[in-house]
């Protein structure tokens, strides 16, 4: 009974933002963090750029709330973008959270080797951010525990 309790607590604290077949967007406030999972591979680069506004829109519309929001993408069902997405993250997206005030992004990482590569180019655009990659969310989910607390 008591770990029945325990998972509703935990839904609780998640708050979902967006969803569609590639990408959910949620807020997980016992972090607190920006959660997005992704699944298989965007329709065509509107759409990836379609997810990642509204990860910005999320994140500008919570961080006024958590002195400290980190990001956390979880990219273990997803699939390999294109190259003028990668350089679409990387110089756009990356440098506008920054700027709103993320500092920590924790990166669940796919087994398919071509996604992987793509999403260690995408995290080469960082300046300010420090970005770690996972095997899972739940180190993830650790280390931005950590992060939050220091």
């Amino acid at each position: 009974m008591t770990s029945l309790n325990v998972h509703s607590n935990v839904e609780s604290m998640i708050k979902p933002f967006y969803k569609d077949e590639y990408a959910t967007l949620e807020l997980d406030d016992s972090i607190p963090c920006i959660k997005l999972t992704l699944n298989g591979i965007p329709r065509y680069s509107e759409h990836y750029q379609f997810v990642q506004q509204k990860r910005l829109e999320l994140i500008r519309q919570e961080i006024g709330n958590y002195p400290k929001l980190h990001m956390l993408t979880d990219s273990r069902a997803a699939g390999p973008v294109l190259d003028e997405d990668i350089h679409y993250f990387k110089n756009q997206v990356l440098p506008q959270m920054e700027k709103i005030g993320i500092r920590y992004l924790a990166v669940v990482m796919p087994s398919n080797k071509f996604t992987l590569l793509s999403i260690i180019e995408m995290e080469e655009g960082a300046a300010t951010m420090k970005v770690r990659n996972f095997d899972s969310i739940r180190e993830a989910r650790s280390w931005l525990r950590k992060m939050t607390n220091l």
